[in-house]
């Protein structure tokens, strides 16, 4: 009657449901997953359908970063760094062994008419070819160095320093020599206005309220 075709309906609907469920998890089994594997998986979809990017599996489960194309960098990366420690140090260098100038103010001078001469006395024979003379001349200022000294001292050199000169020179026309003893530097210095007369110094000093005479 009508009772027992419900209880039919009703076996036959369990005997699918149970051979749908029996076949996912043989499909499962043979695909190699153990149940705890699949109860895992499952804590991770729940894991991430609640919390979504903040799940710890979503962070820790995405795609890994691809290598493929990465380049490898020999060595322990400090290359770079080093050379430029290196360039430091040779400027450093390049400034400690810049030779000083040993300014002399020993030297005596005199006004010819046209010109002024600068005297600066070295040993005899000093001023040979091993020396090196260098000057540098502008309008109020020169300044006359030796380098490479047979004694091995530091170079030495005449100069008016901070002062200006009492006249106008023409640096073009200066000049300097060495004598035939190698014992004197003469530095000359060419008068840029010959017609204003004779030099009563060498240097011109001003004179300050505070201080007097410079």
């Amino acid at each position: 009657g009508p009772r027992a075709f419900c209880v039919f309906l009703f076996l036959l609907w369990r005997g699918q449901l149970g051979g749908s469920a029996m076949a996912d998890v043989a499909e499962e089994e043979q695909a190699g997953s153990s149940p705890a594997e699949i109860h895992a998986s499952g804590v991770v979809r729940d894991s991430i359908a609640a919390k979504g990017s903040n799940s710890y599996y979503y962070a820790h489960g995405g795609k890994k970063d691809d290598l493929t194309e990465a380049q490898r960098i020999d060595g322990d990366g400090t290359t770079q760094l080093a050379s430029d420690v290196m360039k430091k140090l040779d400027v450093k260098e390049s400034i400690q062994t810049e030779a000083k100038v040993k300014w002399r103010e020993d030297y005596a001078w005199g006004d010819e008419k046209g010109k002024i001469k600068i005297y600066l006395e070295f040993p005899e024979g000093s001023l040979g070819s091993t020396v090196k003379i260098e000057t540098k001349f502008e309008e109020f200022r020169f300044e006359a160095v030796v380098y490479g000294l047979p004694d091995g001292s530091e170079p030495q050199g005449v100069t008016n320093g901070e002062h200006r000169l009492s006249g106008k020179i023409d640096p073009e026309k200066c000049s300097w020599r060495i004598n035939s003893s190698k014992s004197r530097l003469t530095v000359n210095l060419a008068k840029a206005e010959p017609e204003e007369g004779a030099w009563s110094t060498l240097k011109k000093h001003t004179i300050s309220k505070a201080t007097g005479w410079q």
